[in-house]
């Protein structure tokens, strides 16, 4: 009896560690599905043997490598999005403490030199991403003269922080914002 006990502690101990070692990797692959009779793409990651997909805005250009994908709406030079994929060493909660956490993070992304940084808004659960919590804030700021909007999606995937991240200049972020979040419905598997 206790050699069983022992090799269920064993094969629980490797299964933890395995599950502690997958991560989602962000370099994407086309994916190609149906619906309706019309062949459409999406982008597919690996996730530890299974797949997860995502389809970017419309017309949005991609790459990405391991830990992060960039996006680029057509004719917005000075628009980018980001979702990166950062470890973190347990799991983390959407409490309020987490959340003053969260602010505090999304406020250490505004570039060096920025002024007049503010947080327009901050929202829980603005969307559940298969069943997961999300926050969600919203920045504005000043850089040489030039007024910027940055919104930072949150969700964690156990020790993993998703950061679903969109900066741009004032004026394009409402259009620009309504197409990023749309995205966020296609994920599958995350």
């Amino acid at each position: 009896m206790d050699a069983l006990v022992k090799l269920a502690s064993c094969l629980a101990a490797a299964g933890i560690a395995s599950s502690a070692q997958a991560e989602l990797k962000f370099t994407p692959t086309i994916s190609e599905y149906e619906l309706d009779g019309i062949k459409l793409q999406q982008l597919a990651f690996s996730d530890d043997g299974k797949t997860v997909t995502y389809q970017p805005p419309r017309g949005w250009s991609y790459s990405g490598d391991a830990t992060q994908l960039r996006l680029h709406p057509k004719d917005k030079r000075q628009a980018e999005a980001t979702i990166t994929r950062i470890p973190r060493p347990r799991p983390e909660a959407l409490d309020e403490e987490g959340i003053k956490t969260l602010v505090a993070e999304a406020l250490a992304t505004i570039p060096q030199g920025s002024e007049n940084v503010s947080v327009l808004s901050q929202e829980k659960n603005p969307i559940m991403i298969q069943r997961k919590e999300t926050f969600l804030v919203t920045l504005r700021y000043t850089i040489y003269g030039q007024h910027y909007a940055r919104s930072i999606l949150f969700l964690y995937r156990g020790n993993e922080q998703i950061r679903a991240q969109l900066t741009c200049s004032e004026p394009d972020f409402g259009a620009l914002q309504r197409a990023f979040f749309a995205s966020h419905y296609t994920w599958q598997n995350l």
